[in-house]
């Protein structure tokens, strides 16, 4: 039940209170406090501004509010908010139930300003977070705001989610408002933000740097958490393993014991690594290699931002798609299949990130550095290689059976403006270069 007087809760409603009396008028949304003189079957009238004005506040809009007529006698102070400054009786309509929001944003406002910690109640879970109340105001708590102790591991499952959170309605949290805005209704809270001190606190004691024994908490799809005791930390997926991880749980399951380095502890996270606690075998391959060596390598998988090649069938390298060719690629697949051969200049080996980058087109250097068409200094006479197309050209002409100058030379411009992947510009060259073939 809601207590009969109501006062107000801030410095704010204060002020409002004593703008709405020095003006001598009132208009809607103004906070004013009054004197119940009456109760009536369905209304409380209200006298306010010492008789200048009469107010009613109607019984329905006291049941929404959760009082009760007989709550209020004459004599009693009521602080209310204007609804409408006159009705058609000339009366002013009020309502305790929005004199009662007012104060809850009032008293939030204190709380966030002062960045202060208190309690909510959990009221209801959804896929993205909780919905909590305090000071009667509902706010919400997004999912990420979750300190790790509650945060549900359950990878990317919404519906294991939201039966997760449901555990949390009805109990009680101890909260930071993180986002406010009366305006909008915008008010987010953070559990994660009001233990902040507390983790500071026991982050102190650990260096980054440091191996530690955890239990594994929770795997999900982007990594293994790890708990010490009332702190955790997160194993992304790029720090499990210094080979390629498909799938985390493959590395660890909830319960087990695993050794850690701490690689970072920034803001409310704790990042780990697995694979800094094992050999790098991938030094011990790249060993003999250098930046502008040649080596030969097999195509492997072909993506839309370049090529997977396997050199001397033991390291994973990568060809970029701006390194295929001098002219434009639009698909690398116009330009290598999987399984061809291919001889390559190595252009960058990053033990950090365990980069092999190769490049096909610096292959296509002449003698003197200057850029030619791929094979053009090896090509045959009477090739197609001869004729200074590039691979892309050459790969659509062989592909539908033209796989020499004489060849091409017996087809028409339309016949040649007709294969796929061959419009008017690319043709035009095609006659060009036989012209100087």
């Amino acid at each position: 039940m809601i207590a009969k007087t109501a006062s107000p809760s801030s410095h704010k409603m204060q002020e409002l209170l004593e703008k709405a009396g020095s003006l001598g008028v009132l208009k809607t949304g103004d906070l004013v406090e009054g004197v119940v003189t009456a109760v009536t079957g369905n209304r409380v009238w209200v006298d306010l501004m010492g008789g200048r004005f009469v107010g009613i506040v109607s019984s329905k809009e006291l049941s929404e509010a959760g009082i009760a007529i007989p709550d209020y006698k004459g004599g009693d102070k009521i602080t209310a908010s204007v609804v409408e400054p006159e009705n058609d009786d000339g009366f002013v309509l009020l309502s305790v139930r929005e004199a009662l929001r007012n104060q809850g944003w009032g008293a939030l406002e204190g709380k966030f300003t002062a960045e202060e910690i208190f309690p909510a109640k959990v009221m209801e879970a959804n896929r993205g977070g909780l919905i909590m109340e305090a000071e009667g105001i509902r706010g919400f708590l997004p999912v990420s705001q979750l300190t790790p102790a509650h945060y549900p591991r359950v990878g990317n499952d919404k519906d294991e989610i939201l039966n997760k959170l449901s555990k949390f309605e009805g109990k009680t949290l101890e909260i930071k408002i993180i986002g406010f805005d009366k305006d909008i209704n915008k008010l987010i809270f953070s559990e994660k933000a009001a233990k902040k001190e507390e983790f500071d606190e026991m982050t102190s004691k650990i260096q980054v740097g440091e191996i530690l024994t955890g239990k594994v908490s929770g795997v999900v799809d982007f990594g293994i958490f790890v708990s010490f005791g009332a702190l955790e930390g997160l194993v992304h997926i790029s720090e499990i393993s210094w080979d390629k991880v498909d799938d985390p749980r493959n590395y660890a399951k909830v319960g087990d014991k695993i050794q850690v380095q701490v690689i970072g502890i920034e803001n409310d996270k704790i990042s780990l690594s697995m694979k800094r606690l094992q050999e790098d075998k991938w030094l011990d391959l790249v060993k003999g290699y250098k930046v502008g060596q040649v080596v030969k390598g097999i195509v492997m998988q072909i993506m839309p931002f370049g090529v997977f090649v396997k050199i001397d069938k033991k390291i994973d390298g990568l060809i970029h798609i701006s390194e295929l060719s001098f002219d434009h690629v639009a698909d690398p697949a116009d330009i290598v299949k999987v399984g061809d051969e291919l001889e390559l200049r190595v252009i960058d080996i990053e033990p950090e990130s365990h980069r092999f980058g190769l490049s096909l087109k610096a292959m296509q250097m002449s003698s003197t550095g200057v850029a030619v068409a791929a094979g053009a200094t090896k090509a045959k006479k009477g090739s197609l290689g001869s004729l200074g197309l590039s691979d892309a050209l050459v790969r659509k002409l062989k592909e539908v059976g033209i796989d020499s100058i004489s060849a091409l030379k017996i087809k028409s411009i339309d016949e040649i403006k007709a294969i796929k992947g061959i419009g008017d510009k690319s043709a035009a060259k095609i006659i060009e270069a036989l012209k100087q073939a």
